[in-house]
């Protein structure tokens, strides 16, 4: 049987991330959160007395769902499929997600946050180090393209979908659907990240 304070903390984590995609970081609130995950204003506090520490305990959390639904998106990648394509499908599932919605929330409000800034920020790191290795394990360059060019490559493509997500949380007229900038991104991607072409002799003859 777990332990009663293990389910409690596990609570208010959940809560907080459900929180923070339904209203966002203004209103989640540790009243908000204590009535969502059903415990008392008291053992709440005695968990995480203050919100940046329940804060950090979420970020945490969500680190760990992203690498579970990255590591879910490997395993459904086909042995057969085209491996660019695969790549770039795989990497938007993680930014596609609820999940998406309470990083960006965490993120911008790390802004003027410190606390909750270096939390923000560690968690990045491990996220992008782990996933990297993910992707570079299954995904290693071709040869004859510059590794420098190919880290490059796949951090624009990082930025892409950051772009293209945030883009999603607030819908307008006119907005061009994710699935035409991605064919986009994949055709710049595989006219970039392929060998380049040997060179042929140039030398006059005689």
């Amino acid at each position: 049987m777990q332990d009663r304070g293990v389910v409690t903390r596990a609570s208010l984590v959940d809560a907080v991330l459900d929180c923070l995609i339904d209203h966002g970081y203004a209103a989640t609130t540790t009243i908000e959160v204590a009535k969502r995950a059903g415990v008392s204003r008291g053992a709440q506090l005695h968990h995480f007395p203050s919100k940046a520490e329940l804060l950090a305990a979420a970020v945490g959390q969500l680190y760990e769902r992203r690498m579970a639904e990255f590591r879910k998106a490997i395993a459904a990648v086909e042995p057969g499929a085209d491996r660019l394509d695969a790549a770039i499908d795989l990497l938007w599932s993680m930014f596609e997600g609820p999940t998406f919605v309470a990083w960006a929330e965490v993120w911008l409000a790390a802004r003027t946050d410190t606390d909750l800034r270096i939390e923000v920020v560690a968690m990045n790191r491990r996220c992008t180090e782990e996933s990297q290795a993910i992707f570079d394990e299954l995904f290693p360059p071709e040869a004859g393209v510059d590794p420098g060019f190919y880290e490059g490559a796949r951090a624009f493509a990082y930025v892409v979908m950051d772009g293209i997500a945030l883009q999603r949380l607030v819908p307008h007229d006119g907005q061009v659907a994710p699935e035409v900038i991605l064919d986009t991104l994949k055709a710049i991607a595989r006219t970039f990240m392929s060998p380049a072409p040997p060179t042929t002799s140039t030398k006059e003859t005689p």
